[in-house]
């Protein structure tokens, strides 16, 4: 008994200690007790721990320019080899053409019980990642399990855009992070905190006159910042969620106005007004969809001679889908010329779908671009103009009074759909005509599987069957993405392997008719080792087998980006000598307000026939933290009713 109290005050004292003000972390000093500590109490699976960290920062007199100066100083515990990635580390800089960020100052130390290993210069690595970025990267030397590292650099920025914040969270857990900054009253940030987790400390503080340059006789106030988190748990990414970016506690830095000393302004928050203007003048974007006259010569004349304007429309965007190949770069305006990249018959993003945007034009048609954010990019504020928050364009075409949204960079996709990596809840419609405004991106067409299953047992207990699979909407993209680079005969051995049935006669339809349902259907017999009870499970393909919903608690929507639909018919046939010896039982599991409902209905009017109505319908696209627990119960229900077997005994 006494020894476990002396453990468990040892880690209370140990957590208690690493929660204290940040003038106990020296460089170059650990204690005893971080490298004894072998897990972290609050959360015993972490690999790795940060037991401390902070970033000060301060704008400072460079030669002949303000520069902004970031100290940032880590201590992480390694727990186990698993950890050993939080001893690796990248520090990406920006550079234009005249100037760049550096890096000053970087230390870093590993501590094992009874030795210390600093790591060397070179050790230290720097790699250019494109024209505008480079990467400083470096591993400890000498991790083991158990080891404590700390890492202390400086950053400094000539670019005043690049105050960004501070990352409180990530994928393991802090005891105690936090950040300062003392902010010239010349600069006006916006500042925004983002994430689930609260605030331990959130101050400011205003000095007088404490920053000048020798430039200039001015001074300016400063304002004095501190945030501080503690106890953060590590963030888990889980299935159906949009960018992490979104939900990871930090607090995030705009400029939004520059002062100088003579009193004149600098504005750097725009007004979407003030963009829309410049827009239409850009050469990148304005400019290019001025070249209507270009692509109309290129448009074959019968597709612009065709009478139906859903149906010409249509024509112009397999045109240009079939006419490019997507270079898989994104390039968001920069250097853009549809001319060139037509000629070519490749293109990034951009280039591919405004030249589907000019070319609908040429055709006659009212056609607008959308600028958005993928779901991996993270959501755009609605609060203010941040064109960096936006990395994708696609088209909006209205014909009478009907809008479809258009991307032509994916061969798969069909008229009137965008890719999945899209849905991301909203996108500015820029309006040249009009000011620009937002819409919500969420599909408005059918996306549903229907599944018919039809199964026959033989007097010899051999089960031949048949089954055709329909896919709608996102369910037929996403299913023609999967198979797109499979061939026929691999994917037959995997639909084998995974039910442990031979397959015959398996045909696709509509391959490449994307305005058409996906189809596939396949013959199967199933030889059961003993044919005196078989126990079948019926749901061949598609069941759900596991619960993507693990997390005790969810603290962000589950977001499925578009409504689902799903639909399972089954009939079973016997022969005189076969009963049905047990069968699933009816079942109903509803969401409140029926959001999702799930439906299991199972028939036995006739002894030699057995029918089972499935369906699942998530009848909106996200779902709340407060839903999440039924979501997860419904989830279960799915799956303890899809896999209940139909038990069928012989009896002759």
């Amino acid at each position: 008994m006494k020894l476990k109290f002396t453990i468990i005050l040892f880690i209370l004292c140990t957590i208690s200690s690493f929660s204290q003000v940040s003038k106990i972390y020296k460089f170059g000093k650990v204690s005893q007790e971080e490298l004894n500590l072998k897990y972290y109490a609050k959360d015993s699976t972490a690999n790795a721990l940060v037991l401390y960290e902070s970033g000060i920062t301060q704008f400072k007199e460079g030669a002949n320019e303000i520069l902004i100066e970031t100290k940032i100083y880590k201590r992480i515990k390694i727990f186990n080899k698993k950890g050993f990635d939080h001893a690796s580390f990248s520090i990406n800089l920006y550079n234009n053409k005249s100037r760049k960020e550096t890096l000053k100052n970087l230390k870093a130390i590993c501590y094992n019980n009874g030795s210390r290993s600093v790591l060397s210069s070179k050790k230290i690595f720097t790699n250019k990642i494109n024209e505008r970025w480079t990467e400083t990267v470096f591993t400890m030397p000498n991790v083991q399990a158990g080891s404590v590292i700390e890492v202390s650099y400086t950053l400094r920025s000539p670019f005043k855009f690049n105050l960004t914040g501070w990352e409180f969270q990530s994928d393991i857990p802090k005891v105690l992070s936090e950040y300062k900054a003392s902010i010239p009253g010349n600069y006006t940030y916006n500042r925004v905190l983002n994430g689930f987790q609260k605030l331990k400390v959130n101050s400011s503080v205003i000095k007088k006159n404490c920053f000048s340059v020798s430039w200039s006789s001015g001074t300016a106030n400063c304002e004095d910042l501190h945030y501080s988190m503690e106890y953060i748990p590590a963030f888990v990414e889980e299935e159906y969620m949009t960018s992490k970016e979104n939900f990871l506690s930090k607090i995030k830095f705009e400029l939004k106005e520059f002062l100088w000393f003579d009193g004149s302004k600098q504005k750097y928050t725009s007004t979407w007004k003030a963009v829309d203007k410049e827009f239409r003048k850009d050469k990148n974007i304005g400019g290019q969809l001025k070249k209507e006259a270009y692509f109309k010569k290129r448009i074959p004349a019968e597709i612009l001679s065709k009478a139906s304007s859903i149906e010409k429309a249509k024509e112009v965007f397999y045109f240009i889908q079939n006419h490019y190949a997507w270079n898989q770069k994104y390039r968001f305006f920069q250097d853009i010329n549809i001319k060139k990249a037509f000629e070519k018959k490749t293109g990034n993003i951009n280039a591919i779908n405004l030249s589907l945007i000019t070319s609908l034009r040429a055709a006659g048609f009212d056609c607008q671009l959308v600028l958005l954010s993928t779901r991996k990019n993270g959501k755009p504020t609605t609060l203010h103009p941040v064109i960096s928050d936006f990395n994708y364009l696609v088209g909006r075409l209205t014909i009478n009074n009907k809008t479809y949204l258009l991307d032509a960079t994916n061969k798969l996709n069909k008229f009137g759909i965008l890719p999945f990596k899209c849905l991301n809840g909203i996108g500015r419609v820029m309006d040249f005509k009009n000011d620009s405004f937002w819409i919500n991106l969420e599909p408005v067409i059918s996306s549903k599987q229907l599944i018919h299953t039809t199964l026959k047992l033989s007097p010899e207990g051999i089960i031949s069957g048949k089954t055709r699979t329909t896919n709608y909407g996102y369910n037929a993209l996403d299913r023609r993405v999967k198979i797109d680079d499979i061939n026929q005969e691999d994917l037959i051995d995997n639909l084998e392997n995974e039910n442990d049935f031979e397959i015959s006669n398996y045909v696709q339809k509509n391959t490449v008719e994307f305005d058409k349902p996906f189809i596939e259907e396949f013959n199967f017999i199933i030889a059961p080792e003993n044919t005196a009870r078989l126990y079948l499970n019926p749901f061949f393909k598609d069941r759900f087998t596991k619960n993507p919903f693990k997390s005790k608690e969810r603290l962000y929507p589950v977001d499925f980006g578009y409504k689902k639909k799903y639909q399972t018919n089954i009939t079973v046939h016997l022969p005189d000598n076969y009963v049905f010896e047990s069968i699933p039982k009816t079942t109903t599991f509803k969401l409140l307000n029926n959001t999702a409902v799930f439906s299991l209905t199972v028939e036995n009017k006739q002894p030699d026939r057995l029918t089972m109505n499935c369906q699942l319908k998530m009848n909106k696209t996200v779902f709340n933290t407060k839903e999440y627990n039924s979501l997860k119960q419904l989830l279960s229900q799915i799956i303890k009713s899809q896999n209940e077997p139909i038990i069928i005994k012989k009896i002759i």
